[in-house]
């Protein structure tokens, strides 16, 4: 499942006040034991395989979704852990909802390609797709990393 949140990304001390909850500690701890290994900004899926995260404009699939629909990359934030980032609306982490994916894993926000044409018809940019989250015309969601594989045709950049 995917859930759509509130694009509030900003640090705090304040436990569950806002769509992201950040324990810098707990993020850290994921790129130093990367950083040992030597990758960048890397995550293990499928049986330890290691992967490049998506970047903002990368096509993607949910590896839990038989329907084929393609998302985009809006943004990702390496520095938050699935179990950090808070969703108000479910009033859970994105790891709680998503148990089978690792819950140390960075999340990335998403928007499906169907709403992004739908909505924003010859859209050109990532930024384009920022300004209209902004203004709440086009809906994000939230997933961890590792839930997330190249659309088909389409390696990550």
């Amino acid at each position: 499942m995917h859930y759509e949140h509130t694009p509030t990304h900003r640090p705090t001390n304040r436990p569950r006040t806002d769509a992201y909850t950040l324990d810098t500690d707990a993020s850290a701890g994921w790129r130093e034991e990367y950083a040992s290994q030597g990758v960048d900004h890397a995550i293990a899926t499928d049986g330890g395989t290691e992967t490049r995260l998506p970047a903002a404009g990368d096509r993607v699939r949910d590896r839990d979704s038989d329907d084929g629909d393609e998302l985009v990359v809006v943004e990702t934030h390496a520095d938050t852990e699935a179990r950090e980032c808070y969703l108000d609306a479910l009033d859970a982490t994105v790891a709680d909802v998503n148990g089978a994916y690792d819950a140390a894993a960075p999340v990335v926000e998403a928007a499906y390609v169907a709403d992004v044409e739908e909505t924003l018809d010859g859209w050109r940019s990532v930024e384009d797709l920022r300004d209209a989250v902004s203004f709440g015309a086009l809906s994000t969601y939230t997933f961890p990393a590792d839930r997330l594989a190249a659309a088909p045709g389409g390696a990550w950049r």
